[in-house]
């Protein structure tokens, strides 16, 4: 039995934390930590966007976000999280250095009263107001590094609330600036999830193909299943394999010392021993049929001549006669099926297919349950779950414990037949995976209309901070050096 469970829209998790954490207001006094590899030795830039450095030095945005990221993760935790939290850091230094620029190119400037204004939480006491003995006792230098630092921040705001829309200005319910979301858009979004089915799913395991029939179709290709008692000794130079076969056929050197001291041991253990003994597996190593026949046919004591092999070059010895298939053995009945798993897999599917065709057959006149009766396997209840091909998290989806039916909800044949049927039909057999499965349409429902479509906007605005990092990120303006700087200069830190 399988269940599904709605998802909440307040669970939805979507990894912009490189844009959310730059609109805080600037972080003054920022501390290095003592990580870098060599002291104090001068770190160089680990990228650069539009020929701009992207260093991590003090007072740069870039260690502001270490710092915050770092005090996130707590010190318990932190060396194990070092790569991390210098990856997001770097990204969020990267689009607030895109934004800034874009912002500069403008002729944007920060007006005086606004940096006023956000210079004053600074100085707040205990109680959340203004304090000036706070404010005289800052040094001026501090209190200058902290006024550009919040200048810096409010550039990236300002480019940050134009494309987003500002969290803190707000006319009655709508943010101010920002693309907006049409209440329209939003009604048909939220739409696409409330029309709901159930369903009963019959499924038949593609891999456990019956002994029996592999037995069948076994013995009418007999031969590929001949095992060979040979030895083998393979080498990846020609020339040198055609010397050591003069040395064999000169008897200057015993075929067991020349495995122990030449062979690369490409298809058989340290004893020399052939591991893939079946005549299919020789296929896959010898590729000339006359070569095949060659080796097929040695008898017992006798050596091939040089082999061109998949890998390298090869002298074979005869030590036993063949033995032909014996299907009364389980070891050849499991050879056949890996066979037919690796090579047949459409015969596989095809028996697969007349059996759920069969299913159907019977389920159409006689009932989904008698038809499971007389076929012995057991329906599943999936749903219900609204048409949401991808498992968009926006809305809730097909969720299943059972096996069969993983990644149905990215199966396009599976969604357009499941939300194509009539109350009670049956569907035609159709494979998912490794498994054919059948389904029942057995119910329908509406969600309400009463659902709540609040959230719906800031999903638009998670995406679309989602998709600005990414233009950024990919941007031909970005010499993207972290990975080369950071593993040189972090990861031999004590």
């Amino acid at each position: 039995m399988s269940d599904n469970t709605k998802v909440s829209p307040k669970k939805i998790m979507i990894s912009v934390g490189s844009i959310i954490i730059l609109v805080l207001a600037a972080i003054s006094f920022i501390f290095i930590p003592a990580m870098v590899q060599g002291g104090g030795s001068e770190l160089p830039p680990l990228g650069y966007y539009n020929k701009k450095p992207i260093e991590y030095k003090q007072g740069t945005y870039f260690a502001s976000l270490v710092q915050f990221y770092s005090e996130q993760v707590g010190s318990e935790n932190l060396q194990a999280a070092y790569f991390d939290i210098f990856n997001m850091a770097f990204n969020g230094a990267v689009l607030n250095e895109a934004f800034s620029q874009a912002v500069d190119a403008s002729g944007y400037i920060v007006p005086k009263n606004l940096l006023d204004r956000n210079m004053l939480p600074y100085f707040y006491d205990e109680n959340g107001v203004y304090s000036q003995r706070l404010f005289n006792e800052a040094s001026n230098s501090a209190k200058i590094e902290l006024r550009n630092s919040i200048e810096k921040s409010l550039v990236f705001q300002r480019y940050n609330d134009d494309l987003f829309g500002s969290t803190s200005e707000k006319i009655g319910d709508y943010t101010m600036y920002g693309l907006k979301t049409p209440t329209s858009e939003v009604d048909f979004i939220s739409a696409m999830g409330k029309n709901q089915r159930s369903f009963q799913v019959v499924s038949f395991d593609m891999t456990a193909y019956p002994k029996e029939e592999a037995v069948v179709w076994g013995k009418d290709k007999a031969d590929l299943f001949t095992s060979y008692d040979l030895s083998v000794i393979s080498l990846a130079d020609e020339v040198a394999t055609n010397n050591l076969l003069k040395q064999l056929q000169n008897n200057e050197i015993l075929f067991e010392d020349a495995v122990t001291e030449l062979s690369r041991n490409y298809y058989s253990g340290t004893d020399g021993k052939l591991l893939n003994k079946y005549k299919y597996q020789l296929n896959n190593i010898v590729t000339d049929e006359t070569d095949l026949n060659a080796i097929t046919s040695l008898t017992e004591g006798a050596l091939s001549g040089v082999i061109a092999t998949t890998n390298g070059y090869s002298i074979f010895r005869g030590d036993g006669a063949a033995i032909p298939a014996n299907f009364e053995d389980d070891t050849v009945v499991d050879a056949v099926i890996s066979y037919m798993k690796s090579y047949e897999s459409g015969t596989i599917e095809t028996y697969y297919l007349d059996l759920a065709q069969d299913f159907w057959n019977v389920a159409s006149v006689s009932g989904l349950t008698e038809a499971c009766r007389q076929f012995n396997v057991e329906p599943i209840q999936v749903g219900p779950f609204p048409l949401n091909y991808g498992s968009s998290p926006l809305f809730s989806s097909m969720t299943s414990t059972e096996i069969a039916l993983d990644g149905a909800s990215s199966n396009e044949n599976f969604m357009k037949t499941a939300f194509s049927m009539q109350m009670d039909e049956i569907s035609s057999p159709m494979v998912l995976n490794n498994y054919v499965v059948i389904l029942k349409l057995t119910g329908e429902e509406v969600l309400s209309t009463d659902e709540d479509t609040t959230l719906f906007d800031t999903y638009v605005n998670q995406f679309d901070q989602v998709a600005v990092q990414n233009a950024v990120m990919s941007s031909d303006k970005l010499q993207n050096d972290f990975f080369t700087v950071f593993f040189q200069y972090f990861m031999n830190f004590e």
